[in-house]
């Protein structure tokens, strides 16, 4: 496992912080940002544009457990915030 990330994300604009990751962890770092929307696409496809396959990430983390290699993708809603990506 590679030393954690600190990737910032603007605030209503979806950012990639993982790139063809099969295993891993992505934490939320800014308290004051209520909602973070993710999502994931196969790696090498073309990155969201909307939130039609977004999902909240509930609780303090999502775990990132692929068969086969996805990037990630992370939206912060209202705010910019940083997160923590441990892969």
């Amino acid at each position: 496992m590679a030393d954690p990330i600190l990737v910032a994300c603007a605030k209503d604009a979806w950012t990639k912080v993982a790139t063809n990751v099969t295993a891993g962890q992505i934490w939320k770092q800014t308290a004051n940002v209520r909602v973070y929307l993710q999502t994931y696409r196969a790696t090498g496809g073309a990155a969201p544009t909307d939130k039609t396959k977004a999902q909240p990430i509930a609780g303090q983390s999502i775990l990132i457990d692929s068969p086969t290699g996805i990037d990630v993708y992370i939206q912060p809603v209202g705010e910019a915030a940083d997160v923590r990506v441990d892969l």
